[in-house]
């Protein structure tokens, strides 16, 4: 069985609500290049589940920061091969921190 990544039903809201943010404040460029860094960091967590430093408050998690304004928090499941992403954070948007 091989290493996947599972998007929980908060992390598929987030997405959507930055991509409606970038599509309102910035341009399809943006949207683009957000979408970009969420596929890079999935290639990159199945390769390294470890890379992101774990969460000093909650041990379980690990933030990986993609850009300067967004950080997706995940859990690594070695024994279930899951790379669970529980949520996505624009620093932009205040509602979302």
């Amino acid at each position: 069985m091989h290493m996947r990544v599972v998007w929980s039903s908060e992390s598929v809201k987030r997405v959507l609500s930055i991509r409606d943010y970038l599509l309102e404040e910035w341009s399809v460029k943006e949207v683009n290049a957000f979408l970009k860094r969420l596929h890079n960091f999935e290639k990159r967590v199945l390769k390294y589940p470890k890379l992101y430093p774990v969460s000093e408050k909650f041990p379980a998690l690990r933030k990986a920061v993609i850009s300067k304004h967004q950080s997706v928090i995940y859990e690594y499941e070695g024994d279930r091969k899951i790379i669970m992403i529980h949520t996505i954070l624009d620093h932009r948007q205040q509602n979302l921190i």
